[in-house]
């Protein structure tokens, strides 16, 4: 039941959480939130939302497959380090940039998205991975 729960309700939790975060790191790795849209009382909803809700769409076409394969394999193998699943997030990244721009850009805002969304994720839901199932997990319980 443990189990049943935590994939229900942590895992799509976390999902989320590690892609807003990483939609935060790599549009202010770009300035975003130092524009002038955000002057003034409400300032400009669609200068401020536009770029957000492209970015997330980009984000999730193109990284929630591999994040959820990911999610598979830690959850089977009971994988509850953080810097694997940091480390997994900014390979992530690496691998979106790559495929998208070559090296004709810098990979250091992407890389970083991935690194932080790895994190967020880890602090939600993957330190508890394989918690519930039948086998031993491969790490040490969170204290």
């Amino acid at each position: 039941m443990l189990a049943f729960l935590r994939i229900i309700l942590l895992i799509p939790i976390g999902l989320i959480a590690a892609m807003l975060s990483a939609v935060a790191i790599y549009l202010g790795s770009f300035g975003f939130f130092d524009t002038d849209s955000w002057v003034g009382p409400g300032g400009d909803i669609s200068a401020i939302l536009g770029p957000i809700f492209i970015v997330l769409f980009d984000l999730s076409r193109f990284a929630l497959l591999p994040f959820l394969a990911g999610i598979v394999v830690a959850e089977m193998l009971g994988v509850r380090s953080m810097i694997a699943w940091t480390l997994f997030g900014g390979a992530i990244g690496l691998a979106l940039h790559v495929s998208a721009y070559g090296s004709d850009y810098s990979a250091v805002p992407p890389i970083a998205a991935g690194l932080v969304a790895g994190f967020a994720y880890w602090l939600i839901a993957g330190r508890l991975a394989g918690t519930g199932f039948g086998g031993a997990p491969t790490s040490p319980a969170p204290e």
